[in-house]
């Protein structure tokens, strides 16, 4: 995949980064599309939509589980700023394993479900504790870095979401349209 740079300034990789930059190009210049002559190219946007499958399934493979039993730890843990460190040291092991995007990601999901069976007044508590500013994080603090990393591609994966499409004319059902 080669680098190229157009005219607008902007440096792509892909064509379908190329088309969500040249959409956005053309909304931020204050010049709006006709509704009726935008046009997606249906294999870019069928390829996008399998790469955002393929990096959906990657982060759903990524085992947060150590991360969650330390922020479970720090609900009881005497100095709940040292295990909030331990966590952070988690976190940036798992973004030096496989990257910042799909670890990123994964560590939100994990966050979604996170204080679900947890005692409530446990969770206020813990909340209140950690007020104020956080341990400082350096060189050695977290110990070496994971022995197994990701490879490249994966590290540096970046999935842009699709924008959203305009009806095709195959739709059978009509979209609600705004009201102005």
């Amino acid at each position: 995949m080669s680098w190229r740079v157009l005219s607008l300034g902007v440096v792509h990789r892909s064509r379908a980064q190329l088309v969500a930059v040249l959409l956005v190009a053309g909304t931020a210049c204050g010049q709006a599309t006709p509704r009726g002559e935008t046009r997606f190219d249906t294999a870019l946007v069928n390829e996008q939509k399998r790469r955002i499958a393929s990096f959906d399934s990657v982060v759903r493979s990524i085992n947060t589980d150590s991360a969650y039993r330390l922020w479970q730890r720090t609900l009881v843990a005497p100095d709940a700023k040292l295990a909030q460190r331990d966590v952070e040291c988690e976190y940036d092991h798992l973004m030096y394993r496989y990257g910042i995007n799909a670890a990123g990601r994964a560590i939100r999901r994990m966050e979604d479900t996170l204080w679900r069976h947890a005692d409530p007044a446990l969770v206020t508590t813990l909340h209140e504790r950690l007020r104020g500013e956080s341990l400082a994080i350096g060189r050695g603090t977290c110990g070496p870095p994971p022995s197994e990393r990701a490879p490249y591609w994966l590290q540096h994966w970046q999935v842009y979401d699709l924008p959203e499409l305009p009806p095709s004319p195959t739709d059978s059902a009509p979209r609600d349209l705004p009201r102005r």
